[in-house]
């Protein structure tokens, strides 16, 4: 068996890639695809969660400020205050309490309907650690005032106003204080432009956080890790016309049981069902379509299926497939 040995200026630049904590920054995992977000919902990008008033359009572009690198689009409604929020879990922010520092940045644009300014604001929660209040906002201010935050929630930075062009630019956020009391961080970009009418647009891309006194250069890790650390907060199956998703067997007449499977989630999530057209398939081929398929047991990684055919179609210890038909998907939600 031969081995390769690593050159000293590869293991060099592995070493010296810039550190993100900002996971899926680059937004190249989107698996909800939530393209118009009420207050206090999570959108594209599947970790950044919207905060504001009206109900704005999203949608994930693809000429960013690198090629082809996708940017989050968000189509305001008149005058309507809004943003982006991304959470830090109490784990991921003990580097931060160590150093004492927290360096950001991100890319922002507008369109031709131009947004004048946007913000940025670094904030503390001092609440149960990982219990965060996650729509920050308690009171919007008016336009150039920063809007009062939800209580336990706190400004680490004093937000001001960043002008917007028409071509993506890089704005930083350097040297914040963090202090020992913090048990989350949660970074907030937003628009108050009093100005805005229908249809304006604000642009996000390269969410980039890092410990220290200044920002790294932006980084993302590779499309097969960003989506493994995606999934330990959010994950969704499904989507795919009869894919089996679960096995299991019949426990009675009318009656089939299976385990779903999934990646090891950040706390026991909550389950949704997309839609009820769900099937079993079992012995000789036939299926029993709409199933009414219920979930308990739920644990870190698993949890237990409990179908109900409704009629006596099925023999006692047969196996069954649990399928997917339509765009039926799982929903396995672990977010803050």
């Amino acid at each position: 068996m031969s081995v390769t040995k690593v050159s000293s200026a590869m293991q060099e630049a592995v070493n010296n890639v810039p550190r993100n904590d900002i996971i899926n920054g680059g937004l190249v995992v989107n698996q909800e695809n939530q393209t118009a977000p009420a207050d206090d919902a999570y959108t594209i990008g599947d970790l950044f969660l919207h905060v504001g008033e009206g109900t704005p359009v999203m949608s994930l572009e693809t000429d960013g400020p690198q090629g082809t690198r996708p940017w989050q689009k968000m189509v305001l409604d008149a005058n309507d205050q809004g943003g982006l929020v991304y959470f830090m879990s109490n784990a991921d922010c003990q580097d931060y309490i160590a150093n004492g520092k927290l360096s950001f940045g991100i890319q922002l644009k507008t369109t031709a309907a131009t947004i004048a300014n946007a913000r940025i604001g670094i904030l503390k929660w001092v609440g149960t650690a990982d219990a965060v209040t996650s729509d920050v906002v308690g009171t919007w201010a008016s336009d150039g005032t920063n809007p009062t935050l939800a209580t336990s929630w706190s400004y680490e930075n004093t937000p001001a106003n960043i002008g917007l062009t028409t071509s993506f630019a890089r704005h930083t956020v350097e040297d914040v204080t963090v202090d020992s009391d913090t048990k989350n961080i949660a970074i907030f970009v937003w628009t108050d432009d009093g100005t805005i009418t229908a249809s304006d647009v604000i642009g996000f891309s390269e969410w980039q956080c890092n410990p220290g006194s200044t920002v790294n250069d932006f980084s993302s890790p590779p499309v097969a890790t960003v989506l493994d650390q995606v999934q330990y907060y959010v994950e969704v199956l499904g989507n795919v016309a009869s894919s089996s998703f679960a096995s299991g067997f019949a426990n009675s007449d009318t009656r089939a049981k299976g385990v779903l499977t999934y990646q090891e989630k950040r706390i026991i999530p909550t389950i949704e069902a997309g839609d009820t057209d769900l099937q079993i398939f079992y012995r000789g081929g036939a299926s029993a379509t709409t199933v009414a398929v219920s979930e308990d047991t739920i644990s870190l990684n698993a949890c237990r299926l409990n179908a109900e055919v409704g009629s006596a179609v099925l023999t006692v210890g047969d196996g069954v497939s649990f399928r997917f038909n339509g765009t039926a998907n799982y929903l396995l939600d672990a977010r803050h």
